[in-house]
């Protein structure tokens, strides 16, 4: 580009691509320069290539000087002040690497100057970086297992064959594993993925993804109660709900799903309703501490549940006064006290040495926090008043973290656990049969907690089927993926 385009042009990061450019041509050349230099024999036979070399290098520093006025009369820049820094492009480590050679056409090797032949320059490219895409690609294979016999003839026996979504289906296991998860995990509705399919040539139907989806969480159904019955064995557990869909009639009362988490783990269960019953019935031979919000039927179904303790989340209080706040600017103090527990908490990672910090640095916060309160409560037609309540009503529960180290000072794991199922359910809107919500349950109980430990799903799912096949269980922190 001449002088003169480059002071037309106007677009700055254009400006700066081209100066990028420009230095790692510079920079390509000195390199060269330097090995040539040192070993002047390799010149040996071509005396014209160090002065071409150096000619070149003039111009396109001359070209470099040029592009940096530029940008600096577009974007009002001294031209003698240094140019800003690049973030340079976003690494990709995981993506595997390809390299592909371009080079001129028979007809364009001819130098517009002189008409002369353009020789290829040894070992000088233009190089970069192109983030390309390789289409999907569905194929029929034609599997042909071997038979074998055996002269007596008493036995045949036949090649295994590959693995498939369930036994005699047309489809591999692969591929319901990827229409599960573009479901489940990318909340891609079954519908949405025929019209997606048929744009690549395959034609199937909802209900046929469907029956694939059913038959992966069978065969998936030990791994999913083996995750219930680890978070059930954990001293401390999460608990919340949402509201799922009930879509066989119309204007019907939702399900809900049940949520439960540990550390490392994520459990889905969808039930008729969040009563004090469907509680027990869940984690009602539980023993341990839950935290959970104050809904009125988790106290109900613990005291079912003699070794249950409920534990506050103190989230919950500071949305309260948080939403108090533009109407009563005095509710800050109350976000500045759960500030202060939440600073404790971050200033150790060890749990021993944080339950420490908790025991000798919490208590006179919440003495003092407790204090205020008691006088905010009595104006409990204000909203101030209300979250001051609220916060009073559940206060044992609420500071039960000062002596355990183990519980959290809130319930933010679970309600993160929830949120890939609440987008789901903006996508696909809910299930339309029992068997559909006990489906949607198991998968998104093992993608859940697949998604918390950073291995790839599809390549876990095809694992822990073919495990569960063996009557094995393969948790997802005991996957190790192939080199």
């Amino acid at each position: 580009m001449d002088r003169g385009t480059l002071e037309r042009e106007q677009d700055i990061e254009e400006l700066r691509r081209i100066a990028l450019a420009q230095r790692a041509q510079i920079d390509q050349l000195l390199a060269v320069l330097a090995k040539q230099s040192s070993d002047i024999d390799k010149l040996r036979g071509k005396p014209g290539d160090l002065q071409l070399q150096l000619k070149m290098l003039q111009v396109l520093q001359e070209k470099a000087k040029a592009t940096q006025d530029a940008i600096a009369k577009a974007s009002g820049e001294k031209t003698d002040r240094k140019p800003r820094g690049s973030t340079g492009p976003t690494e990709q480590p995981r993506l595997p690497v390809i390299e592909q050679t371009f080079e001129l056409d028979e007809p364009d090797r001819a130098c517009p100057s002189c008409g002369g032949e353009l020789r290829v320059w040894a070992g000088q490219f233009d190089e970069s970086e192109m983030i390309n895409v390789v289409e999907v690609e569905y194929r029929v294979v034609k599997v042909k297992q071997q038979k074998y016999v055996c002269g007596c003839g008493g036995c045949v026996e036949t090649a295994p064959g590959p693995s498939r979504a369930l036994s005699g289906s047309r489809y591999s296991l692969a591929f319901a594993v990827k229409s599960a998860l573009d479901k489940w995990l990318d909340h891609i509705p079954l519908e949405r993925q025929v019209r997606i399919f048929e744009r690549h040539g395959l034609n199937v139907t909802s209900s046929t993804l469907w029956d694939l989806a059913n038959a992966l969480a069978r065969r998936l159904s030990i791994v999913d109660e083996a995750l219930l019955e680890h978070v059930k064995a954990q001293p401390v557990i999460g608990l919340d709900q949402t509201g799922w869909p009930r879509l066989e009639v119309a204007g019907s009362k939702p399900w809900q799903m049940w949520c439960l988490t540990a550390p490392g783990v994520v459990v889905h269960r969808i039930r008729d309703d969040k009563s004090a019953r469907t509680f027990v019935d869940l984690v009602g031979d539980y023993c341990g501490t839950i935290v959970a919000d104050a809904l009125g039927t988790h106290e109900a179904g613990a005291r079912d549940g003699p070794g249950i303790v409920l534990a506050g989340c103190w989230a919950h209080v500071f949305r309260r006064f948080d939403e108090a706040k533009p109407d009563h600017p005095d509710a800050e103090k109350a976000l500045e006290w759960i500030g202060a527990l939440y600073e404790i908490d971050r200033r150790e990672a060890d749990p021993m040495k944080r339950g420490e910090l908790r025991r000798t640095e919490a208590p006179p916060l919440l003495a003092e926090f407790r204090e205020w309160l008691l006088v905010r409560a009595a104006d409990n037609h204000l909203s101030i008043g209300k979250a001051a309540a609220y916060t009073l009503g559940i206060w044992e529960r609420l500071t039960l973290f000062v002596g355990d180290a183990r519980i959290p000072l809130d319930n933010n794991a679970t309600e993160r656990a929830i949120r890939g199922p609440v987008v789901g359910r903006k996508n696909h809107y809910g299930s339309k049969s029992r068997r559909g919500t006990e489906v949607a349950a198991t998968l998104y109980t093992i993608l859940e907690t697949v998604k918390l430990h950073g291995v790839s799903p599809a390549a876990y799912l095809i694992a822990a089927v073919e495990a569960a096949d063996r009557g094995e269980v393969l948790l997802p922190w005991q996957f190790k993926p192939l080199e």
